[in-house]
């Protein structure tokens, strides 16, 4: 088997572990966000006075989720992607006369 081959195979070894990874986390994170937002509905203040620790935890899940999605996205190759026009052309003739038509 060439080098060449092997560098791949193990490219995409180490790729699927990555997505397995990424998928358990945000497994993780999708248990602990139910479980946050279970306990916020049960709280006892104002959600406009609501606590700074509890505002810190969102935005830690906010960010852990985007880091996931980020690494999810690298490792399946999503933002090599390129999304192709499919806008119809517009052809717009100059000196065009409706009774020569």
């Amino acid at each position: 088997m060439s080098k060449k081959k092997n560098d791949i195979d193990l490219k995409n070894i180490v790729n699927q572990k990555h997505i397995d990874f990424y998928d358990k986390t945000l497994q993780a994170l999708e248990l602990i966000l139910d479980g946050y937002v279970s306990e916020l509905k049960s709280a006892e203040f104002e959600f406009l006075e609501m606590p700074k620790n509890s505002i810190a935890t969102i935005d830690f899940l906010i960010s852990a989720i985007g880091k996931v999605q980020k690494g999810q996205r690298l490792a399946l190759g999503l933002d090599n992607e390129f999304i192709a026009n499919e806008e119809p052309e517009i052809n717009i003739v100059e000196g065009l006369k409706k009774e020569k038509i």
